[in-house]
């Protein structure tokens, strides 16, 4: 093949992801949320955080990011690699936005452990440093034999983490069922798929669906027309 064939199809190629993104976006991937939405409670952030739930940004920021992933879920690692550090820059360090994470378990025990692991990092206010640690550093726990040592070893790398604690915390199982509650929620939404993100406002309206580990450029759309008006 020549050199200006492979550019050829080379450059369709990567229009066709481009139109592909631009196409699911206006078409509605990134839609007003389904009726379950209505019939209960408003999923607000301080309805998500009720729990405890993880949480960064300030909690008077106009418009909730929430993440429903998987640790082990290599599409959630690349939007916690790729988009989640540009969403911060530009929207939650502003105060613009604020982001939750709620737990989606696919793939198993590994996965409950993890989303354990996390929780117990987040009582030492470290899990983002953690959640960015878990996916960046996804193998060193998905193929460990001793995935509970794996899981202790990453925490370890947290600067002022108590990894006394964090042991005591992981081993007592204080968040063993952490994950399954989570999943039911992404359940009785009709959530299936890591990572979703439901992005609604700070009253709980307009709430709207996102599949996928889209780049920044989609949600930067998407929260512009929310915080469009809102000062």
């Amino acid at each position: 093949m020549n050199k200006s064939l492979a550019f050829s199809i080379g450059a369709i190629a990567a229009l066709a992801v481009i139109g592909g993104v631009i196409a699911v976006y206006l078409s509605g991937q990134a839609s007003t949320a389904p009726n379950s939405f209505e019939q209960g409670p408003p999923l607000s952030f301080k309805s998500l955080t009720s729990d405890s739930s993880p949480a960064q940004g300030s909690a008077s920021a106009p418009v909730t990011i929430v993440e429903f992933g998987d640790f082990q879920c290599e599409f959630c690692a690349r939007f916690a690699k790729e988009t989640e550090p540009q969403i911060y820059q530009n929207y939650i360090s502003t105060g613009k936005v604020n982001m939750v994470f709620k737990h989606l378990v696919h793939y198993g025990s590994d996965s409950d452990l993890a989303a354990s692991a996390s929780q117990c990092a987040n009582d030492q206010m470290k899990f983002w440093d953690y959640y960015h640690i878990l996916y960046t550093d996804q193998d060193s726990f998905m193929l460990s034999q001793d995935t509970k040592s794996a899981l202790k070893a990453l925490a370890s790398r947290i600067d002022g983490l108590d990894a006394e604690k964090f042991a005591l915390c992981l081993d007592g199982g204080i968040y063993k069922d952490i994950a399954r509650k989570d999943t039911k929620l992404a359940d009785s939404l009709g959530f299936l798929d890591t990572p979703t993100f439901l992005i609604v406002k700070s009253d709980g309206s307009s709430p709207q669906t996102l599949v996928g580990a889209y780049p920044f450029g989609t949600f930067k759309a998407i929260l512009d027309k929310e915080l469009e008006g809102l000062g």
